[in-house]
């Protein structure tokens, strides 16, 4: 991903991701880039940026209810793997799987 292409615009910002990729899934909307697509990969300068990129994602998305939808978040050292909620539970598992987490 390039800054150009970053939809949330954090890409290299302080505290923030240092790279990201996204993962198309036919599972999710098609044509979507970033988590709407399917997963997305985000990598961290340090875990601790990492977990509260985590934490903040899941309180907002816990506050607006089902109107912003759900992710799966899985962590494995600085890098952050977001799931859609688009995808079943049995897909997440096998991301998570694939993930290492």
């Amino acid at each position: 991903m390039t800054e150009a292409l970053d939809s949330n615009k954090l890409l290299g910002r302080p505290n923030q991701y240092t790279s990201a990729a996204w993962i198309t899934d036919s599972g999710a909307t098609a044509g979507e880039t970033g988590i709407d697509g399917g997963a997305v990969v985000e990598v961290f300068e340090n875990e601790a940026d990492a977990k509260a990129r985590s934490a903040y994602i899941l309180r907002v998305l816990k506050e607006a209810g089902p109107v912003l939808g759900t992710e799966w978040h899985h962590m494995k050292g600085t890098a952050l793997l977001r799931v859609s909620g688009l995808l079943s539970p049995s897909v997440n598992k096998q991301y998570a799987t694939a993930f290492g987490s």
